[in-house]
């Protein structure tokens, strides 16, 4: 194998590390505005997992490469594309539990205040 192969062969196992360690430390952001960035690195990820099983002759990973870039692809309609429909359910427990947690480790904080506070959040009321 030439020089210049192996030095290719090199940048493209290290962009693939780089890019998809990115995306699933990014997936696991509680932040959505963070989350959703993840399938921008994961696809940008894909044509060179597609070069590097072709190259190898992994037929196996090949099509595997047809799942995920469809995966990461939903997930870019998902986050840029459809419109957002407000909290889900699990939001709002989940700022509610913040909220109590809160409460507990500041027993000095007017607890309806900090509720009400938490309920204009969670609504999107800005008075």
């Amino acid at each position: 194998m030439g020089l210049a192969r192996r030095f290719f062969k090199m940048i493209e196992q290290v962009f693939i590390a780089v890019t998809e360690l990115i995306a699933i430390w990014l997936l696991q952001d509680k932040r959505k505005e963070f989350r959703k960035w993840a399938c921008v690195f994961g696809l940008l990820g894909q044509p060179f997992w597609f070069y590097s099983s072709y190259q190898a002759n992994q037929w196996g990973a090949f099509v595997l490469c047809f799942f995920f870039t469809a995966a990461w692809l939903k997930v870019i309609k998902d986050y840029w594309f459809t419109p957002e429909k407000g909290m889900t359910n699990d939001d709002y427990y989940q700022l509610i539990i913040e909220a109590v947690d809160k409460l507990s480790q500041d027993e000095k904080m007017d607890y309806k205040n900090y509720i009400n506070r938490v309920l204009k959040e969670a609504l999107r009321i800005n008075k």
